[in-house]
């Protein structure tokens, strides 16, 4: 495997759990507020079933589709890690 084709493998991953994550994140909180707004629990319970079931499969068909693309990762700043040697 080409270095290159390594980096674009590794960058669709890495956007792939990030899809993953923000999309769990946000039907997490959609859930929080059903059972705010939901009195009665075996409503909410039904509710629930179906929200988990949508965001999951959002999640699926994002991470198939992504397979179509050529995603490369992009760092945002640079870490600078300094080293001081003791003084004696």
């Amino acid at each position: 495997m080409a270095n290159n084709e390594k980096i674009i493998m590794n960058s669709r991953e890495k956007l792939k759990k990030l899809v993953k994550a923000e999309v769990t994140q946000m039907f997490e909180t959609v859930l929080d507020y059903a059972q705010i707004a939901c009195a009665d629990p075996h409503v909410y319970k039904n509710l629930r079933a179906k929200i988990l079931r949508s965001g999951n499969n959002c999640i699926r068909s994002i991470k198939e589709q992504l397979d179509n693309y050529d995603v490369v990762y992009t760092a945002v700043g640079e870490e600078i890690i300094e080293i001081q040697q003791p003084t004696n």
